[in-house]
């Protein structure tokens, strides 16, 4: 009698949608019994896909997700199919009214963050707004994912080439920002972080169009800034149209003091080198970046499309003045004029999405190519009058592609892929007048991947993300001008990660593992010596060691306060360190590997309040690491001595915002960093960054926007680094050059979110390729 009471389980599974036809993530799925019971939920994956178990007596399951209207289905059957949600119109004009703060939800090794409808969504461009993110900061110019440092973007599934895109996009466009903290095996080894942000997605066909305009104002060294950019859309039934045209123009200038003691042994004992030098160094150059693309939305069930962009820089022009004094030759003054031309920079990208059954499919394929060329004439007044040429030339291609299939098994889903790049890069170089020697290089790396990953929801265990990846990496480096430094290498490495998350109560948490990669940019892998001034020369190293990371992290959140730490182990860390390239005082700053492991430590607090019209974002935190490096000393009587470096350094983002009626909006936000070591370079003071913002919109959903906003108000966003490293021992001080005045307007007519789906392949040997540029 009891085995025929027993209701028979089946797993049922479908997929979401929103009014697009787009896959809808993290959508709560309940199962209900006839009057309402809750019985056992589930939430939808990346790709909209869900799967949950139910009996005969349950036939009710209920869809519900933020800023979406709830939705019930009856269970008929085991497959529910595509559940398309829709827009609750009234409950999103409800949060713009109130300026909530935005509802950010833990994932596994994901923090999703609503920006629509928060004050967040008012925060004017998306580098200013990421820099407000729970998980997420600013340093300097650059953002950073806490305790994981650079992460790679992706607007709307395409992987974003062009950092300065972040300063075009509005955050008023953006409806969710995903920070990821353990990438998957779907991406590339040497990805340590990812953030994936959404823009909003909005009704409507025809033309529509947004133009922006700026000026940032330099207030300490007094140049001006202009750039403007126009974004078009066109889109009528199936097919949606876009293009943009931006032009900017940028000044960074540099005022450098550093001051170097060098020791060396000679036959009358210990000499010290000291040198005080003064850098002047500005750098100008404007340009064009446009692109243009289609994507033909087929059915609900497949898309095509394709993208083309071109950044057109204009000849650059860099100057530099070096003034030094020193104990050797008495004084130092030399003038660099560097011209860089880009004759061409093209990047594409082709893509198919399709659903065939309940298999997803997901391919990319991408091609980039770019040429520059720079002449650096170097003038040389003191100690002795004398006149160098300095040229090098560099050409890169990249092809590669990437196919992945997703297949929804058991209770999750089950990924797999591979993907290919295959890069080519040629550079020379050349100086006159000067003993260095010329260089003429070829480097051919061809890396084929495939991976496996596989994400469960476990019911009341919790859910589970694991995955591989395979990279089969084959490095070529042919000197044209030395066949012994020729060099082939092959590497076959396995990349593993896993991360379990559960809720206990209002806390949610995960917990992961994960091994990544670092491969040193192309330019850090050319042995060309570059010349910086008489004492003081630059080189990378063709042999350099990728370097590999271990890490364990742990992720909490309880309703606006996120807990995150991580402890990291590191083999071969690559890092610049100075070694004497002869006996006549002049140092090399060298690309090198760490022959020991470096340890690593983060953790850091945030919290999102909101307090009627005040919505702060705070978070504090700490890094430490721990590394321990031998270095050539002849003051020690064994010729050697050991620098440690170990002290933590901590971090203080007090963002302010005040967000009153008729669409006004004040800021305040300071950014601290105290004195501590990181790596193997030493902060020998604290530094802070004060920054106040006024913004004012009008027009219906604020379409014409006013913003200004003043930085660095104090002047010191910069830090006193030192490099201690036995024999040598030098100290930099920089003049702040962040203390900006910027002024935008924004207009947005009839605007529309391009259904553009494109992923990319190969991403990380771009940006490998464009950080060496």
């Amino acid at each position: 009698m009891c085995l025929s009471a027993e209701a028979m389980t089946e797993d049922v599974g479908g997929r979401v949608i929103d009014a697009h036809g787009e896959p809808l993530p993290f959508v709560s799925v309940a199962l209900l019994t006839a009057d309402s019971t809750y019985i056992q939920g589930a939430t939808s994956d990346v790709d909209g896909f869900f799967q949950i178990k139910v009996s005969e007596v349950c036939c009710i399951l209920r869809f519900s997700y933020i800023g979406y209207r709830t939705k019930y289905v009856d269970v008929k059957g085991m497959e529910i199919g595509t559940i398309q949600m829709e827009e609750d119109q009234a409950m999103l004009s409800e949060i713009v009214v109130k300026g909530q703060m935005p509802k950010t939800k833990l994932t596994g090794n994901s923090m999703i963050t609503t920006i629509q409808g928060t004050v967040l969504g008012k925060s004017g461009t998306a580098q200013e707004m990421l820099a407000k993110v729970p998980g997420m900061t600013l340093k300097g110019e650059d953002l950073e994912v806490l305790g994981k440092g650079t992460p790679i973007f992706y607007i709307n599934g395409r992987k974003m080439q062009d950092k300065d895109e972040l300063k075009r996009l509005r955050s008023e466009e953006i409806q969710s920002v995903e920070v990821i903290t353990n990438p998957g095996a779907q991406y590339d080894a040497t990805i340590s972080a990812v953030v994936r942000i959404k823009t909003v997605r909005r009704e409507g066909a025809g033309l529509g169009f947004d133009l922006m305009a700026a000026n940032n104002q330099n207030l300490t060294f007094g140049f001006s800034d202009p750039s403007s950019t126009l974004n078009l859309r066109y889109r009528h039934n199936n097919l949606d149209l876009f293009g943009m045209v931006n032009y900017w123009k940028w000044d960074s200038p540099n005022d450098l003091r550093i001051t170097q003691s060098t020791f060396l042994k000679t036959d009358e004992g210990i000499r010290n080198i000291l040198q005080d030098s003064y850098i002047r160094n500005d750098w100008q150059g404007q340009g064009l970046n446009y692109n243009f693309g289609f994507n033909l939305q087929i059915n609900d069930k497949h898309s095509l499309g394709a993208r083309v962009e071109r950044h057109n820089q204009f000849k650059t022009h860099n100057d530099m003045w070096v003034n030094t004094e020193n104990n050797l030759t008495g004084h130092d003054l030399s003038h660099q004029d560097d011209h860089t031309h880009y004759p061409y920079n093209w990047q594409s990208n082709a893509y198919y999405n399709g659903l065939v059954g309940k298999l997803n499919i997901d391919l990319n394929v991408d091609f980039a190519t770019a040429k520059e060329t720079t002449d650096n004439q170097i003038d040389v007044y003191l100690p002795e009058a004398q006149t160098m040429q300095q040229n090098s030339h560099t050409w890169s291609r990249l092809w590669a592609a990437k196919l992945v299939l997703s297949y929804p098994v058991w209770k999750g889903q089950l990924q797999a892929g591979t993907e290919m790049s295959f890069v080519k890069r040629q550079s020379s170089s050349a100086i006159t007048n000067y003993p260095l020697p010329s260089t003429d290089t070829d480097v051919k790396e061809n890396n084929v991947a495939a991976f496996v990953a596989y994400n469960a929801n476990l019911d009341k265990f919790g859910t589970v993300s694991a995955g591989l990846r395979y990279e089969h990496v084959g490095f070529d480096y042919m000197d044209n001008l030395d066949a012994n430094n020729n060099m082939t290498r092959y590497q076959d490495e396995f990349f593993p990660n896993i991360t379990w998350a559960k809720q206990f109560g209002a806390i949610q948490t995960s917990l992961s593992y994960t091994m990544k990669t670092v491969r040193p940019n192309y330019s850090a892998l050319s042995d060309h010596i570059y010349y910086l001034n008489s004492f003081t020369l630059q080189q990378g190293d063709s042999k350099l060691k990728n370097a590999t990371m271990q890490e364990v992290s742990i992720n909490a959140r309880w309703k606006w306060i996120n807990l995150f730490a991580a402890y990291e182990r590191r083999d071969n860390t690559i890092t610049q360190v100075p070694m004497a390239y002869n006996n006549e005082g002049i140092m090399l700053l060298k690309q090198a590997n760490l022959p020991d492991p470096v340890r690593n430590l983060a953790i850091f607090l945030s919290a999102n309040p909101t307090w009627g019209v005040y919505s702060p974002s705070w978070t504090i935190g700490g890094q430490k690491f721990w590394n321990t490096m031998t270095f050539d000393d002849p003051r020690s009587d064994t010729g050697k001595t050991d620098v440690t470096f170990t002290k933590p350094i901590f971090f203080f983002d007090l963002n302010n915002t005040f967000r009153f009626k008729y669409s006004w909006q004040l800021e305040a936000n300071t950014n601290i960093q105290t004195k501590g070591d990181v790596l193997n370079f030493r902060m020998l003071s604290p530094s802070y960054n004060v920054c106040f913002v006024v913004q004012k919109c009008w027009l219906k959903n604020d379409a014409l926007c006013l913003r200004a906003s003043i930085s660095d108000v104090f002047q010191r966003s910069v830090q006193d680094v030192a490099q201690d490293c036995g024999f040598f021992y030098g100290v930099q001080k920089t003049r702040s050059r962040s203390h900006r005045l910027d002024i935008s307007i924004r207009y947005t007519f009839n605007a529309q979110k391009s259904k553009y789906k494109g992923t990319g392949a190969g991403k990380a040997e771009q940006q490998r390729m464009s950080n060496s540029n």
